[in-house]
């Protein structure tokens, strides 16, 4: 049954590769208009997708991710730009001012390009707003003090305490530039108990409190913080609006950086296609050199390119009729076809010139270039291309993109070969005929083959030993969980994204917890529940603190606890005759400050107040941040956020989670770590099953192409001993692996089997006389195969994209381990089972 399989397969794979050979050979120009009608539907197709250069967007969107998507969108942090002015504070307010005046100056096509910008806890323009805010307050401390606090409430209403706040009144009313409105709501200075935990709660950064610009705590950074017009996805805008901040920031004395969505995305848009230009341009350049100096044909290396960009651009149109939007970082696939798609250029014309440097006719070298290599070349691109394909099925967009673009890619390369090549070297045989086909350098791999079967034992024992420690250090492999990591490392708003961990940030870390419903009250019940099990967590050292509305407003327990303690303490005093005579006293009129007399004394009788009051006067005044950072109404009802800032793995986040959906069922939350975790199980799936269907289809495809079990494992032993090389080396020099160079596994896979697969179906069913010669013309194929391959992926080797560099790296690895192990290791493994195991034994 098996044989009747492969030699249909066989027969099947040899009548294409015949009627290939015959239709390039004798009809080169219809086959040449019919590629060219191929290539303008592609590019028709290429212009009309979206080019997506959102990393989120690549990622399944539900749980934690869209939860954490969902408040980026519901507190308008996704579009905020970040101006970061670094310098000395008083020269930073000063500069703060006249840079921000210049920020809501700015204009992008007529209109301007920032709808606010905020750099103070309230503008100034709003002071009447915040006086009447905190007269509100200041009467209302069961709504506003915390409970710690009510203490220390009471005795600013003691005799010696209204004496020395009225004696501190007068004097910075007789300063020039005094606040004589708020003082004239608050004359004992209360609001010192209320204003700094709203300072706390109207930013998620660590500013200074007793500041009202957005400063940090050591004074060294100012943040001023910009709302664009229109949305980041308007990429033209976002880049004149880079344009614009750009110039506004030129000349300024003090460094101002910038980070935001506008601004990662022009930016990781530009270093991105530089860097894929660069390195498509590098490692074509090298590509090109390679085989070249190998060949020494000119018209065969600049065919090349056109293979290449024929791939290219067919995998590109194609996958555009898949994917409408494909993401930008999708276009490092190209650095990938230049290291594939060169292969069988290289195979093709290797065998093409071995035949006719032993003598054959140009047609029969073709021919048999075509036919039989070309067999082990359709068997290769299918054992490199099906694992990709395997991809599509991927519920991370990412990997299902570059899975489609790179086995159509190779797919394409591979007939684009099939079809330009073969007629090419008809013609040059014709118009510049070479008076003789020299044999070609052997590059020392005949030293291979004759060492690897004198010391056959060794070389196996070598083998086996390498991939042992290799495969003990490959356990030491981790995962990258760290998105920004996958970014460009020396960008503008990456570099200012980290001055912002540095100097602003509450913690290194933060959990997002949502509570939803259509009933405030009921979603301020359950929130409320949620800050009781921060506190408990606060309380035993696994948050460095936590961050929710009900820290600004006290819930109907907060509340009895405040005026309990204030009844405990005015119960019997007369305070109104006593602020009236204090007052007198100080030279002060008793009537202007009737209303705040009145509600002071009246805390004794006080009785808790609706929480939805409390919000309602927040939203009215210049804390309003401080609700729309918190409290968001949306369709779909009401969305309490509680942030919980932690550093490290002193937050045991699962026994949280447990007990969060327990006590509040509904309860959704949100975390890098979350997302991080969410992102590497969808990878874990998906690449297994990538990994599982991929190695059913290329063990099918070596079974279809070989009859004995030998012949698979001299494709599988290579590839399998790079995989685990990878790996190894990977752990000894500290990389990690991530969401993206782990589909290196299933590219090395698929085409790592390709160089035994080579090998083995050169020196099958042949004399012994000619193994070594065959050996050499395969292996040396291999190697400018490898060399190729490491070109193209090394140019992603040295980009700044972090996603793309790690894919460089990794497959570098990979490949240089499996062509190693071809050359060095298979020769020993041919003698031992081809020639050892076959010996009669003796006697």
């Amino acid at each position: 049954m098996l044989n009747t399989v492969v030699q249909t397969s066989n027969t099947l794979v040899q009548k294409h590769l015949e009627w290939i050979y015959r239709i390039t050979t004798t009809k080169p120009a219809a086959v040449f208009v019919a590629c060219c009608l191929a290539f303008l539907l592609s590019c028709l197709s290429i212009a009309r997708i979206h080019f997506e250069a959102d990393i989120f967007k690549l990622f399944p969107q539900r749980g934690p991710l869209a939860l954490f998507l969902d408040t980026m969108k519901w507190t308008g942090s996704a579009g905020n730009a970040y101006f970061l002015l670094e310098g000395d504070k008083e020269q930073l307010i000063t500069e703060a001012e006249t840079f921000a005046g210049k920020l809501r100056g700015l204009s992008v096509d007529g209109t301007p390009a920032f709808s606010n910008v905020k750099y103070r806890v309230f503008d100034l323009a709003e002071a009447q707003s915040f006086t009447t805010f905190m007269g509100y307050a200041v009467t209302r401390p069961q709504l506003f003090v915390a409970p710690e606090d009510a203490p220390r409430y009471r005795q600013f209403l003691g005799p010696e305490a209204v004496a020395a706040s009225l004696r501190k009144a007068t004097t910075e009313l007789a300063a020039p530039g005094s606040l004589v409105d708020i003082i004239a709501v608050d004359p004992l200075y209360l609001r010192e108990l209320i204003l700094p935990r709203l300072k706390k709660a109207s930013q998620a950064l660590d500013l200074d409190t007793t500041s009202p610009y957005f400063i940090s705590r050591d004074g060294k950074v100012l943040i001023i913080i910009a709302e664009p017009s229109r949305p980041v996805t308007d990429i033209a805008f976002a880049r004149k609006l880079v344009a614009a901040i750009n110039q506004a920031r030129e000349g300024a004395p003090v460094k101002i950086s910038v980070a935001g969505a506008h601004l990662s995305a022009v930016t990781d848009e530009a270093i991105l296609k530089e860097n894929v230009i660069v390195g498509v341009l590098s490692s074509l350049v090298i590509v090109l050199g390679l085989f070249y100096v190998a060949y020494r044909r000119f018209l065969p290396t600049l065919l090349i390119p056109l293979i290449l960009v024929y791939g290219v651009v067919l995998a590109l149109g194609t996958g555009g009729l898949v994917f409408p939007t494909i993401s930008i970082i999708s276009f490092a696939f190209t650095s990938l076809i230049i290291g594939l798609g060169t292969d069988y250029s290289v195979h093709l014309y290797d065998r093409f010139h071995f035949e006719r440097s032993l003598g054959a006719s140009s047609e029969e070298a073709l021919r048999l270039a075509t036919v039989d290599t070309g067999h082990a070349l359709f068997t290769a691109a299918m054992t490199t291309a099906f694992p990709f394909l395997s991809l599509v099925v991927s519920e991370v967009k990412i990997l299902s993109e570059l899975g489609l673009l790179v086995g159509l890619g190779v797919i394409f390369s591979l007939y684009a070969t099939y079809f330009f090549l073969p007629p090419l070297l008809l013609f040059m045989e014709k118009r510049f005929p070479l008076k003789a086909y020299k044999p070609l350098p052997t590059f020392g791999i005949g030293f291979f083959w004759t060492a690897g079967r004198r010391h056959w034992r060794t070389t196996i024992a070598l083998s086996f030993g390498a991939v042992l420690c290799l495969l003990v250090s490959a356990t030491g492999t981790s995962f990258e969980s760290e998105l920004k990591n996958l970014q460009p490392r020396y960008s503008e708003a990456f570099l200012a994204q980290e001055k912002v961990e540095q100097h602003l940030s509450v913690s290194r870390k933060q959990l997002i917890v949502a509570v939803e419903g259509n009933d405030l009250a009921d979603v301020l019940s359950r929130g409320s529940r949620v800050d009781a099990m921060a506190r408990e967590l606060l309380q035993r050292g696994e948050l460095a603190s936590f961050s929710s509305i009900g820290q600004v407003i006290n819930g109907a327990d907060d509340q009895n606890a405040v005026i309990a303690e204030l009844r405990a303490g005015l119960g019997h005093a007369r305070l109104d005759a006593d602020l009236n005579g204090a007052l007198s006293r100080q030279g002060f009129a008793a009537e202007p400050f009737g209303q705040y007399i009145r509600g002071l004394a009246g805390l004794a009788e006080a009785e808790p107040l609706p929480v939805r009051e409390g919000i309602d006067r927040l939203s009215d005044s210049p804390f309003r941040g401080i609700v729309e950072r918190h409290l968001i109404r949306s369709e779909s009802g009401y969305h309490l956020l509680s942030y919980l800032n932690y550093n490290g793995p002193e937050f045991r986040q699962q026994p949280f989670l447990t007990a969060l959906h327990n006590d509040v069922p509904g309860a959704r939350a949100t975390s890098v770590d979350l997302v991080s975790g969410q992102l590497l199980d969808s990878v874990r799936r998906s690449f297994m099953l990538a990994l599982i269907v991929g190695s059913l289809l290329v063990l099918s495809l070596l079974v279809s192409h070989f009859n004995s079990p030998r012949g698979i494992f001299y494709s599988l032993f290579p590839v399998t001993s790079g995989a685990i090389a990878m790996l190894g080396l990977m752990a000894l020099t500290g990389m990690r692996l991530n969401f993206m160079n782990v589909m290196v596994l299933v590219t090395i896979f698929g085409m790592g089997s390709d160089y035994g697969l080579h090998v083995a179906h050169r020196v099958r069913g042949c004399a012994e006389e000619e193994l070594k010669g065959r050996f050499v013309q395969s292996g040396r194929a291999v190697l400018l195969s490898g060399l190729t391959t490491i070109a193209g992926f090394g140019s992603l080797a040295f980009t700044d994209y972090g996603a793309l560099a790690s894919i460089g790296w990794a497959t570098n690895f990979g490949v240089a381990a499996t062509a190693l192990f071809t050359l060095a290791g298979l020769p020993a493994f041919m003698y031992y089972l081809n020639t050892i195991r076959k010996r009669p034994p003796a006697g």
